[in-house]
């Protein structure tokens, strides 16, 4: 065999050896046209304790992780575009610099983005996502943030009202059946 055919192969084999199958991220929901992915999931939990959002959507003790994520998709659709739900830029820029401001130093925030394969204007999308359904709660609920209690009964009210409005359905792994959440 000759030394450039010998080659050849060698790095044909490296090429075959290193190929394997890995899931990168998964979807868990669909909320009517709106993927939730596991990375959602894990993203939001990571920036809840990060974000002082207004809100006491975000702080709920005990909250599931996955729920609250379809909720927020929930509420989003219900938002849709309406400009009166719609944070600006400035707003938005303002909350991720807060929480940006929480890291010790540039690097280590550029490292948490990295971590999750963003940049800060991916970032801040995530933030606007999450002041959209923000707003639409501040707008529709008659209960005061500042008792959680009185908050979470009325919160809890709504979204129990508008998911039966809004099209769900979980995706399972591949042998599963796929179920609407209620």
């Amino acid at each position: 065999m000759s030394p450039m055919r010998a080659l050849l192969l060698l790095l044909l084999l490296s090429l075959c050896g290193g190929a394997r199958a890995e899931v990168v991220d998964r979807v868990l929901f669909v909320v009517e046209d709106q993927l939730v992915l596991l990375s959602d999931v894990e993203l939001n939990a990571a920036i809840n304790p990060l974000d002082e959002s207004p809100s006491p959507f975000w702080s709920r003790p005990g909250a599931d992780p996955a729920q609250q994520v379809v909720d927020a998709a929930i509420l989003r659709h219900l938002a849709g575009n309406v400009a009166l739900y719609q944070p600006s830029d400035d707003e938005v820029r303002e909350r991720t610099e807060a929480i940006r401001a929480r890291f010790l130093d540039r690097a280590s925030w550029q490292y948490f983005l990295g971590g999750w394969g963003m940049d800060e204007r991916s970032f801040r999308s995530v933030i606007r996502r999450r002041m959209v359904a923000e707003r639409y709660l501040a707008r529709n609920l008659r209960a005061d943030p500042a008792d959680p209690q009185q908050w979470w009964a009325a919160a809890t009210a709504l979204l129990e009202d508008v998911r039966g409005r809004v099209r769900v359905r979980r995706v399972e792994l591949r042998g599963e059946t796929a179920t609407s959440m209620e």
